[in-house]
């Protein structure tokens, strides 16, 4: 167990320890470590990184925090893995509010950084030897030769766009935890939309069609269903090797229900 008052000391540079009325362990956010620290200023989320620092992430999160997409970060300390951000009160999304999000999302995919980008096809040999990558092996090969043959739309991509990952509130909706953003084609995040919230066929191209509405028009983008469903099987691959190798079982089992599903009906 951390020792969470030793962590908030070393915020001392940005928060006073007597200005801490209270902190609360968050328990969301297994890749890193959360609290949530009320001061007599305000509220601020201190996140300690586990696997990396996300430098990009971090600037990208500052830069689009002025048009209110993301929390700032306000106080940043890499040697320790720290950072401190403004805490948004709100719950997590329940249902997608389709058209603010995607203009949201849009925005962030047009943040003007080029990264190395994510090669899915490494990303899931990490996964090669897992009982799910076996048994959806030959769907995976047809997947990812699919998309090889499609046009590449590259974004600054959020790329663990899930539900808990989203903060609804009176003002509207807000992405958060950035800490795998890096360039990846963008429709890997709009698979993950699709597949957190269990959205229909129908429902898919309402998506399609509103990411469309908010795209660059001079970076362009091809709809394609296939090619969302296409990186939504991939997505849930992704997902259930990463759950299942950590041992967190009941979201990779709720995965796994919903890739049978999903496999049948789209023939995959």
């Amino acid at each position: 167990m951390s020792d969470y008052t030793g962590l908030i000391n070393k915020c001392r540079a940005f928060i006073a320890p007597r200005d801490v009325i209270s902190h609360v362990p968050l328990s969301q956010g297994l890749s890193n470590e959360n609290v949530l620290i009320n001061t007599i200023q305000g509220k601020y989320l201190l996140k300690r990184y586990k696997d990396h620092w996300p430098e990009n992430a971090l600037e990208a999160q500052r830069i689009l925090s002025a048009s209110n997409i993301c929390p700032s970060p306000v106080w940043l300390d890499k040697q320790n893995l720290l950072a401190v951000f403004h805490y948004f009160d709100g719950s997590t999304a329940t249902d997608l509010l389709i058209d603010d999000v995607i203009k949201k999302l849009a925005a962030v995919h047009a943040y003007s950084i080029v990264t190395e980008p994510m090669d899915i096809a490494q990303e899931l040999n990490g996964y090669k030897c897992s009982s799910v990558y076996i048994k959806y092996q030959q769907k995976i090969n047809a997947a990812v030769n699919f998309i090889t043959a499609m046009p590449i739309e590259l974004g600054f991509c959020h790329n663990d766009l899930i539900k808990d990952n989203i903060i609804v509130n009176e003002s509207g909706a807000y992405l958060i935890d950035f800490e795998y953003a890096k360039t990846n084609d963008v429709y890997f995040d709009l698979a993950a939309l699709s597949i957190s919230f269990e959205l229909n066929e129908q429902v898919d191209n309402a998506l399609l069609d509103s990411y469309v509405k908010y795209k660059d028009e001079q970076v362009g983008f091809v709809k394609s269903t296939d090619k969302l469903n296409c990186y939504k099987l991939l997505f849930l691959v992704l997902s259930i090797g990463w759950y299942e190798q950590r041992d967190i079982r009941a979201p990779a089992k709720k995965l796994r229900a919903q890739l049978l599903k999903f496999s049948a009906a789209c023939g995959f």
